[in-house]
């Protein structure tokens, strides 16, 4: 081993040791957890995770949220970091632009489901009274009483909140689109549609599959803005995977049970994270 190789190591072990502590000792007791045999058989806990149908009803429920979620923030925000990229010239106004990408993301959570709640709720919120305001509706509207409208309450919450983060991605990926490239693909007359899908795009696509994991990644534990607006309701509309694992952990005190669950999750998110890093390329052809 050289002085160099010692030297990494040595800088990487307070960082491997952090990761050591916050994240394998935890996995390593849940796993112990999940496998205690005082509730029956070492493999119980899973079977009866895997037995329950609520879980399928909760995986539906995500399911459908993040086919609403992803696939809306994906294409807002690249085409608001395409927006900005080609349009917005000056320094100081994509800096203004950034501060404000910047905002929603640093809220808490709860502070957004809080907000979102009085947004929605049907006596005093601000949507409905706004609505009436301007005489597009009489009555007021249940929003978070329907399952269609719970659904896309907690939805447009997300979007909100995680949109500017697949703009601030993408935008910075624009950002190392070789310019004379772009530039002798307008003198040659490329459409801004040839330019993005064969210039622009492929110096996007590894951006593009790591925001959509880690966006896979929110969608499988999102829990604070849902709790707080619908607890999971109306019926079992939204109640999500990371809900209906908090319902069987302290709700039903079956904590061998919501150890199985958080178990299988963390080895699918592993399973999906290293199939994602075989679809990036290591170099550009």
């Amino acid at each position: 081993m050289t002085r160099q190789e010692r030297l990494a190591y040595k800088l990487l072990l307070p960082v491997l040791g952090t990761v050591l502590v916050v994240v394998t000792i935890p996995f390593l007791l849940a796993v112990a957890q999940s496998l205690d045999a005082r509730v029956g058989p070492g493999l119980d806990n899973y079977f009866r995770a895997l037995s329950n149908m609520a879980l399928y009803a909760s995986l539906l429920a995500t399911t459908m949220y993040a086919a609403i979620v992803l696939p809306t923030e994906v294409l807002v925000g690249l085409g608001l970091a395409l927006l900005v990229h080609r349009t917005v010239r000056s320094m100081g106004l994509r800096a203004i632009l950034y501060v404000l990408a910047i905002v929603p993301l640093v809220i808490p959570p709860v502070a957004v489901g809080v907000i979102a709640r009085l947004i929605y709720a049907p006596d005093y919120g601000a949507l409905n009274r706004i609505l009436q305001v301007l005489g597009l509706i009489s009555d007021e509207i249940q929003w978070l009483s329907t399952p269609m409208g719970a659904m896309l309450a907690v939805a447009s919450v997300d979007i909100w909140q995680w949109t500017p983060f697949v703009y601030l991605v993408l935008f910075a990926g624009l950002q190392t689109v070789p310019h004379e490239t772009v530039e002798a693909a307008q003198v040659d007359g490329a459409t801004g549609r040839q330019q993005f899908w064969h210039i622009e795009l492929p110096y996007l696509r590894p951006l593009l599959i790591l925001v959509v994991f880690f966006r896979i990644a929110d969608v499988l534990r999102v829990f604070d803005h849902v709790f707080i607006l619908t607890g999971g309701g109306p019926g079992s509309t939204t109640q999500f995977l990371s809900l209906h694992l908090y319902r069987i952990g302290f709700k039903f005190s079956d904590l061998g049970q919501a150890a199985a669950l958080a178990v299988m999750v963390l080895v699918v998110t592993s399973i999906l994270y290293t199939l994602v890093t075989r679809l990036l390329p290591l170099e550009r052809d």
